[in-house]
């Protein structure tokens, strides 16, 4: 006898609680989404395949729980992200094994210090309740830094750091939602001698207290020629 599809015990498992298949078919496709998104932006980064038990693991309970939340939304099932997230592990992937079985560190811890955000480059995206979904902007490590000691210094902030994947989670203000910043090592642009932020970000240096004025690396301009 044949075994069940995923897709069929995806159905199954939905039915339990009375949620037809296209409406779970919907609200699985969100996340689904978010899951190639972050897979391509693994492979471009980090040149490998971030595989569906690495990346669930990678969201840790809560990050993947929020995520379910705002699928069963956008799916019409209201306020019942607990309830998709319970379908949806039901079929999941298990958590991968590790070749010495030594516990991977996933989980978010908090943050204390901004140096610990090492990665000279960060994708940046803002997720909120009312936040639409977009591709996010590229940070240098030091805007990101900068960002954090301002952020927390008034009191206002918190963040979180992945241990296992660099990923940084952080609140400034009065904003509902919170950033995310993902190691984006490949997407490095010259940076300044003076504060190590990129040129283009020197006009938001009132808010994150980057110098003023562009100065370019000596090893910048070592690779300019001269006439």
């Amino acid at each position: 006898m044949d075994q069940p599809t995923r897709e069929q015990l995806l159905h199954a498992e939905a039915a339990k609680y009375g949620i037809a298949p296209p409406v779970i078919d919907r609200a699985v496709s969100i996340i689904a989404a978010v899951q190639r998104r972050d897979r391509a932006d693994y492979r471009r980064n980090f040149g490998g395949e971030l595989t569906p038990d690495r990346w669930l693991a990678t969201y840790g309970v809560s990050g993947f729980a929020e995520l379910c939340a705002r699928a069963a939304r956008l799916a019409g099932l209201g306020d019942n992200g607990k309830l998709l997230m319970r379908i949806v592990s039901a079929v999941a992937p298990l958590p991968e094994q590790c070749d010495d079985d030594r516990p991977v560190q996933f989980w978010a811890r908090p943050l204390t210090d901004p140096e610990e955000a090492t990665y000279p480059a960060y994708r940046v995206t803002y997720e909120g309740p009312k936040a639409d979904s977009s591709p996010g902007f590229d940070w240098s490590g030091a805007l990101l830094r900068s960002t954090l000691r301002e952020a927390t210094r008034r009191g206002q902030g918190a963040a979180s750091l992945e241990e296992a994947t660099g990923v940084v989670v952080f609140t400034d203000g009065d904003l509902r939602g919170a950033y995310v910043g993902r190691p984006a090592p490949k997407h490095m642009q010259p940076a300044c001698a003076r504060c190590g932020q990129w040129e283009r970000e020197h006009t938001l240096h009132e808010r994150f207290g980057s110098c003023s004025q562009f100065t370019a690396q000596a090893t910048d301009l070592d690779a300019v020629s001269v006439p």
